[in-house]
């Protein structure tokens, strides 16, 4: 089966498109909730649990997961890479990654270690992260050879998500006591700023994910012009 190249990538732009505009959606929606009642639409809730963002994000990484799925089992055969246990890693990883973004499985990782606070996953997910980026290291180059293109799409959006996601957080962990300390707890400006710092933390995300999951298109069409 020969699937032209060209029309991957236009109707991964298609998609791309269409994500971002969503995504865009989502946060207004977010905001202006804020704005006009105080609190967020609980539908569009961008720190809630199963609202409209979560569900887009756990049907995004699931994507991902499926694509490296669809390599692992349709290129079995096949010498080009990556190798069978980095998609099978990749696709573990990811899959656990949409159920964990349902029902933020991270978020009772601290009941489990017995510890008093919610960060504990923090270091865990990094690890895991680090950890993938050297034992396949190798992989990583042979598919920056295979398909530049859509490995930059790749990169960019993980870096995008990595950036968005944990350094969020780590700009919470620094300066939400300064805040609680200069406007107070429930301060206007400690909560605007807060709700800021989500919408920015949860769209770059979401943004990351699409940017991920085109790149991965654009790779997975190759593979299957070349017959996997």
């Amino acid at each position: 089966m020969k699937l032209a190249p060209k029309a991957i990538e236009k109707y991964g732009k298609l998609l791309l498109l269409v994500l971002i505009v969503f995504e865009v959606v989502i946060v207004l929606v977010y905001l202006a909730g804020i704005l006009l009642t105080g609190k967020a639409y609980p539908a569009f809730d961008m720190n809630g649990q199963m609202t409209v963002s979560s569900y887009l994000q756990a049907l995004q990484l699931f994507l991902i997961g499926a694509i490296a799925i669809i390599v692992l089992i349709c290129g079995r055969q096949s010498s080009r890479p990556p190798s069978q246990v980095f998609s099978f890693t990749v696709a573990v990883l990811f899959t656990y990654a949409s159920v964990d973004e349902i029902f933020k499985i991270h978020l009772q990782l601290h009941s489990l270690l017995n510890t008093p606070h919610h960060k504990d996953w923090m270091p865990i997910y990094l690890g895991i992260g680090v950890s993938t980026l050297v034992v396949f290291h190798r992989d990583f180059i042979a598919l920056w050879h295979f398909h530049r293109k859509a490995i930059s799409f790749v990169a960019v959006g993980m870096g995008i998500f990595i950036l968005g996601g944990f350094g969020a957080e780590v700009l919470k962990i620094l300066f939400n006591p300064l805040l609680t300390q200069t406007f107070g707890q429930g301060g206007t400006i400690t909560l605007l700023v807060e709700n800021l710092r989500i919408a920015i933390e949860e769209f770059s995300e979401l943004l990351g994910e699409s940017l991920t999951l085109y790149g991965l298109c654009l790779f997975l069409g190759k593979r299957l012009e070349q017959q996997l």
